[in-house]
Formats: C-alpha cells, sequence, structure tokens
C-alpha cells in the first residue's frame, strides 16, 4: 500500500492532507513547488487557476486583527473557487423594472382620479350636469304678453319657448322643457302697513296643467323668489312636458293650493278679465264729532300689501281722507274705533294705516283693508265714538255697493 504524506504549504505553511488539491487555508494548489516522498501516487490532474490576492480586514483603530482560525480535527472537503452568480444580477435588474412600471401606473392613475374629481368638483360649483359644456337644443317661441297680479306682484308671462333641453338649466329632465319667460313687478301701490312685503317663492306656487289636466311641477327657474317691494325683475321657469305637446294648450296656474288661484292659458290671447280688481268710488262725505271722513275708493281684489286671499275671499281695501277744522287733535288707535259690516257680520281691521288728523289739519289720507267672502255685495264703513275723537258722541257709518 502507498504511503500517505502530509506536506505544508509553499504559501503559507499550513499542513495540507495528501486527499486534498488546495490549501484548506489560503486556497494554493497542494503541489505547487512541493517534492512528494518515495512511493507516493501520482497527483490527479487539475486546473490550475491563478492565484489572487487574499483580502486582508482593516480593523478599527484600537483593535486586533483578524485571523482566520485553523480546523485540522476533520479533513475540510476539497475547496472548489466559487464563481459569480450572473442570474442574481439579472434578477435584481427585473424587479427594478417591475417597480419603475409600477411606479408609472401607480402615477397615471392617481393623475386620471384628479383630473375627473376636479372636473366633478367644476361640475357641482357650476351647477352643471355634464363635463361638456351643453348646448342648446333647437326651440320654438310662442309670445304670450299677458300681465295678472299675484301677492301684489304685476306678473308678465312675455312668451313660452319649448325644447328638448336648455343650456342654461341642468335641472330640468332632457325629455323636453316649456320654458316661461317673465317680468315681475312688486309695486303695490295700495301697500297696507308692511313696509317690505313678502316674496313668494315660483316653485311653490307656479304649476303647469298640460291637455288632459297633469299638474306638472316647476323644475329650473332663474329666481327661486319674486320681487321685494317696488322691485323689477326679469327671470325665467321650466316645466319639463314632452315636445310633442302643444303650448297652446297648456295652462300656467298661479297660486298655492290654500290660496285664490289664478289660471292663464298660454294661447296670447287669453280672457283674464276675473282677475282684475274691481274698484267704485263712492266719495261720500260723513261728519264724525268736530271732524268729517270722506270715503274714496273701494277696491276688491285678490291680493293686497305682498299677500294673496285665501281661497274664497277676497280683499277689500278702502281708501279716505279726514278733515279736522276744530282745535283739538285725533290720536285714536284705528282698531279700537274702525269696523266694516257684511249681512249680519261685522268685523275689525285687517290692516290700516291712518294719518294724525291734527287740529287744523285737512285732507289726511287714511286706508285700510278687511277680507271680506267673494260675494260680498254691499258693506258699510263703522266709525265708533270715545276713542279720543274730538266732540263724537255717537257713531258714524258710510254704506256703499262692493264693485
Amino acid at each position: 500500500m502507498a504511503q500517505s504524506i502530509t506536506h505544508a504549504c509553499t504559501n503559507c505553511g499550513t499542513p495540507v492532507p495528501p486527499e486534498m488539491r488546495f490549501c484548506p487555508n489560503c486556497g494554493t494548489p497542494a503541489n505547487a513547488g512541493a517534492g512528494y516522498v518515495q512511493n507516493q501516487p501520482a497527483p490527479r490532474p487539475y486546473t490550475e487557476y491563478p492565484q489572487q490576492p487574499q483580502p486582508v480586514y482593516q480593523p478599527a483603530s484600537g483593535q486586533q486583527s483578524y485571523q482566520p482560525p485553523f480546523q485540522n480535527s476533520q479533513p475540510a472537503p476539497a475547496y472548489t473557487r466559487p464563481q459569480k452568480n450572473s442570474g442574481r444580477g439579472i434578477l435584481k435588474v427585473g424587479i427594478i423594472l417591475l417597480l419603475l412600471l409600477l411606479l408609472l401606473g401607480a402615477s397615471g392613475f392617481f393623475a386620471f382620479r384628479y383630473i375627473t374629481s376636479r372636473n366633478r368638483n367644476i361640475a357641482a360649483t357650476t351647477g352643471a350636469n355634464s363635463e361638456i359644456t351643453p348646448t342648446q337644443t333647437a326651440l320654438t317661441t310662442t309670445p304670450i304678453n299677458t300681465t295678472v297680479n299675484y301677492a301684489s306682484v304685476d306678473i308678465t308671462i312675455i312668451n313660452a319657448q319649448q325644447a328638448k333641453s336648455f343650456a342654461d338649466d341642468t335641472g330640468t329632465p332632457a325629455q323636453g322643457v316649456v320654458r316661461l319667460n317673465l317680468h315681475a313687478v312688486q309695486s303695490d301701490v295700495n301697500n297696507v302697513y308692511f313696509t317690505s312685503a313678502p316674496m313668494f317663492a315660483y316653485p311653490e306656487s307656479f304649476t303647469l296643467l298640460l291637455p288632459g289636466g297633469s299638474k306638472i311641477s316647476t323644475g329650473g327657474y332663474k329666481d327661486i323668489s319674486g320681487p321685494a317691494r317696488k322691485g323689477d325683475q326679469t327671470t325665467w321657469i321650466d316645466f319639463p312636458a314632452a315636445t310633442g305637446l302643444k303650448v297652446d294648450q297648456m295652462i300656467l296656474q298661479i297660486g298655492k293650493d290654500t290660496e285664490e288661484q289664478i289660471q292663464v292659458p298660454l294661447t296670447g290671447h287669453a280672457d283674464i278679465s276675473q282677475y282684475q280688481p274691481k274698484q267704485s268710488t263712492p266719495n261720500l262725505r260723513v261728519p264724525f264729532g268736530s271732524m268729517f271722513w270722506t270715503l274714496k275708493t273701494v277696491v276688491l281684489k285678490r291680493s293686497d300689501s305682498g299677500t294673496q286671499v285665501d281661497k274664497g275671499l277676497r280683499f277689500l281695501v278702502l281708501t279716505f281722507s279726514i278733515d279736522n277744522p276744530s282745535t283739538e287733535g285725533s290720536i285714536g288707535y284705528p282698531p279700537d274705533y274702525i269696523r266694516l259690516q257684511y249681512g249680519g257680520t261685522t268685523i275689525t281691521l285687517d290692516q290700516s294705516v291712518v294719518g294724525d288728523a291734527a287740529a287744523g289739519t285737512t285732507n289726511i289720507p287714511g286706508i285700510v283693508s278687511f277680507q271680506v267672502p267673494q260675494d260680498t255685495t254691499a258693506a258699510t264703513f263703522i266709525l265708533l265714538p270715545g276713542h279720543l275723537t274730538p266732540g263724537a258722541t255717537s257713531q258714524a257709518t258710510i254704506p256703499f255697493q262692493i264693485p
């Protein structure tokens, strides 16, 4: 049997077992520069790798240098110099490309979300229901030019326009729209008591009656409410109605269900005389104490002081003048001494404005308002004594006919 001989590494002097081809400490080929003793088997062929300088660990200041441990309790396995892992580099490149693709995709997604969200916010702010500016569809116009009085506002229906939709109204469904262009003026010359008349709301008070009797509520509108006292307003209101319906067969109804309503056929030549106020001029003069009261006008109407009368009633508005040639003035409170009698019923004032009839004054204006049943035809104006009226010991009465 051949004898095993251990020899030292020619590079670092570490003992190298005969079965190892490389130094277990530095990796130098075991037979580099070394002689074998007699009867040693011939070494197996190998491929010699060029010797590489070994890296030296440089410790930080104050530390001892690191010495690799020497282990010889067991034979070390044959040493094979490691090769670089080219697959790991390709994997790193692939991961980087994937991250870039994910980043670009996320950026595009959030950019799209931002743009669409911004468009929705703009649409919500402007009232538009589309991200694309709508265009006006073809329309037809029917002249109306009819004026009625509602809640002390003279409302002129200028014309009616019919189209599939209107570009400035996104609140009415686009299956067909009837638009009424209006001119409204609040100028009640007989405004009693109120210095600022209340304003009505178009959606609550305006209804469109279609052929067959169907009632359509207001859709879109330019102004939600009518003008204030002495105000002037040009506006429009829209109703959803199929384009196949004829405007001249429709009726505009004005007024709440609890009020005296007005119906205006949209024919352009409707007879609305029944809704006009009725007026008479009694010019009746009576003495009351040391004063003289003259009833000048009597007006029967459906609205007064910015209010539409309740169903089945009428406002009865009386205007008069007071002459006080005496040396004493009157500071009485009108609801205390003014009454109205019709049939067997006596009522107090609803509203009034009566000037101070100071001593020696003439033509002091006064206006009073009552609510009476719509079928009232005659009434009596009554002044009661005992309420700071100079010389008044008995009541004064002025009977009149209601127009």
